[in-house]
């Protein structure tokens, strides 16, 4: 199995949200009150680390970073940068 977080950042992009896609079965493992969390952060102008994706040829599939991601989308962000998995 490969741990994603012991692969160093690939290529950092900005992107359209519209461009980037969350499994469904893991959107409904996310934690409600972990992305509260970051809203408040990200309203705080704290920064974060970019979203790890993966590119699918069209769209970007999130590999780490769900909550960060659907922070974003609910502060409103329309591109955000990722991490390209490689």
């Amino acid at each position: 199995m490969i741990d994603i977080h012991s692969r160093p950042d690939g290529e950092i992009r900005t992107v359209d949200v519209t461009d980037v896609r969350v499994n469904a079965k893991k959107l409904r493992k996310l934690s409600q009150a972990k992305i509260a969390r970051y809203i408040d952060d990200y309203e705080r102008g704290d920064s974060f680390p970019a979203i790890t994706v993966e590119d699918c040829g069209g769209f970007y599939t999130v590999r780490d970073g769900r909550h960060r991601y659907q922070a974003q989308l609910a502060c409103g962000y329309r591109r955000i940068e990722v991490s390209l998995y490689n």
